[in-house]
């Protein structure tokens, strides 16, 4: 249930759903809206932020529980909430990081310890406010805030959630009515207005036009220009290599990896390339889908999938395609030097390769190297002997142990 009901009648929304939409057009937004109200909920509340507009959606009307104990205590940027409510049994917990609801539920006072120990994390400093009976403290069974997460901690003599106040901008409404709260209702009247207007203007002109005798064009000279260049041979070789360079997407990748690890609670457990895309696999650790819902508010280009204790992060890469290369060289000679390289900077390894492959101007040959237990380092050194060569990255698949990477990736390398 998102919905939590004061003693004086008033219910606060927790649990909320939330998501930063960027449509192009009020159109576009407003047919968003309605596709994610049909799943997570018929009351709706939007507030305009830099970077598009974020909805709230909830199965229940009420007000914004988090945004209102943050309007109490006065807008910090970051702060933690907590509070013990009248059943004895479970708390209110609230996150705000960066100036954005991270977190608004009710939480087991039992389970308090687990979903604090998940949220400390990083080094975001926290003024922290705290009532009521909390398993927080110095005792060895309670928990304790790390220094480097705490601005100011509080302990509030009184109830903050009984003092709030409802405020009618934190309340939900309808669908329509979160839009029209935008101002796109008027906004659309108003493109109307301008359009028949112009409509109008481009009628005059049309019909002045026609009005007007057809000028006689003048005969414009042929003029015979030189002759176009010979067709390139190498042509089909350039196009081979019209991809991203494999050393920027294994960097990318290592980059992925390392903003997997900042989900809380969560640990990856696998990571694949193909067609400009990372799937990361998350295993929970501690974790729970609330956190995990959290920290995706916050990554508005990736798309998420939770199933059985495990969840898909999946991250499109916009990767440039490298510059054309200006020379082509002998693909035994290429294989050679790659196979050394690789014994030399990067042993452990095992290189597959496959038959070379004749194409129109160039040849081909379709490579795989495994390799087990390699730092996320070592695989930048990986990434240091591909980068310049003429090589195509096909697929990358890669398991995640204890922090060591293994598995393989399918390269195709292009020579004469």
């Amino acid at each position: 249930m998102s919905q939590l009901q004061r003693y004086d009648g008033v219910e606060f929304i927790i649990f909320s759903y939330r998501q930063l939409l960027t449509a192009a057009t009020p159109g576009m937004l407003k047919r968003e809206m309605k596709l994610l109200s049909s799943d997570n909920g018929q009351y709706v509340k939007c507030f305009p932020r830099d970077e598009g507009i974020e909805a709230v959606f909830s199965q229940d009307q009420g007000y914004l529980l988090a945004e209102t104990v943050w309007d109490y205590f006065e807008k910090p940027n970051n702060l933690i909430y907590c509070e013990e409510l009248p059943s004895g049994n479970n708390a209110v917990l609230i996150v705000i990081r960066g100036g954005n609801v991270f977190l608004d539920a009710e939480v087991s006072v039992s389970n308090l310890v687990d979903e604090l120990s998940a949220l400390a994390l990083g080094s975001t400093p926290y003024q922290i406010k705290l009532f009521g009976y909390l398993p927080i403290g110095d005792d060895p069974q309670s928990f304790q805030f790390l220094s480097q997460n705490i601005a100011s901690i509080d302990w509030l003599e009184s109830s903050a959630f009984l003092a709030l106040t409802p405020n009618p901008d934190y309340a939900m409404s309808s669908l329509k009515q979160a839009f029209s709260d935008l101002g796109y209702t008027q906004a659309l009247y108003r493109k109307l207005g301008i359009g028949f207007g112009v409509l109008v203007i481009l009628s005059f002109i049309v019909w002045f036009a026609f009005l007007r005798p057809t000028p006689i064009a003048p005969v414009v000279p042929v003029v015979t220009g030189p002759p176009p260049p010979p067709p390139d041979p190498y042509l089909n070789f350039k196009q081979a290599l019209e991809t991203s360079a494999p050393d920027q997407i294994l960097t990318e990748l290592i980059t992925t990896l390392n903003d997997a690890y900042t989900v809380p609670g969560w640990t990856p457990q696998s990571l694949a390339w193909e067609n400009n895309t990372a799937t990361v696999t998350l295993s929970k650790d501690g974790g729970n889908a609330g956190i995990l819902l959290a920290w995706k508010r916050h990554q508005p280009n990736v798309k998420l999938s939770i199933d059985s204790g495990q969840a898909v992060i999946t991250y499109p890469l916009d990767i440039p395609s490298r510059p054309v290369p200006n020379a082509i060289y002998k693909l035994p000679d290429l294989l050679a030097n790659l196979y050394d390289e690789l014994d030399l900077k990067f042993p452990g390894t095992t290189v597959s390769v496959g038959a070379m492959e004749t194409e129109e101007h160039y040849r081909q040959s379709s490579i795989t190297i495994s390799f087990t237990a390699q730092s996320p380092d070592s695989l930048m050194v990986l990434a240091d002997i591909l980068k310049g060569l003429p090589v195509v990255l096909n697929t990358a698949t890669l398991t995640v142990n204890d922090g060591l990477l293994s598995g393989q990736l399918a390269i195709q390398l292009i020579g004469a």
